[in-house]
């Protein structure tokens, strides 16, 4: 299922955007957590930036990283890693 782009069936219902936030391991590319979000335009501001509670609720150790990433790149169905060069989602 394709969340990039929610439609909106409903005149006036705000424009939702999905997000995907991985933490990995800075020294091997390994994936330790994907945090999924869907933000509504005009919604309230969060308390907490998505890239922290991705890390907070990883609860990684110090050679964590995170970065954002197209939700589809991170949907379960194959292995997939971070390149460490490029910093993009790539199939192990």
């Amino acid at each position: 299922m394709d969340l990039t782009n929610l439609s909106q069936s409903t005149p006036g219902t705000p424009v939702a955007r999905a997000r995907a936030h991985v933490v990995f391991d800075a020294t091997t590319g390994a994936i330790l957590h994907v945090h999924h979000s869907v933000e509504f335009q005009g919604g309230a501001l969060q308390s907490e930036a998505p890239e922290d509670r991705a890390l907070r609720l990883a609860r990684a150790g110090p050679h964590a990283e995170v970065i954002e990433v197209d939700p589809a790149a991170v949907n379960h169905r194959r292995p997939v890693k971070i390149d460490l060069a490029t910093r993009k989602v790539v199939a192990q």
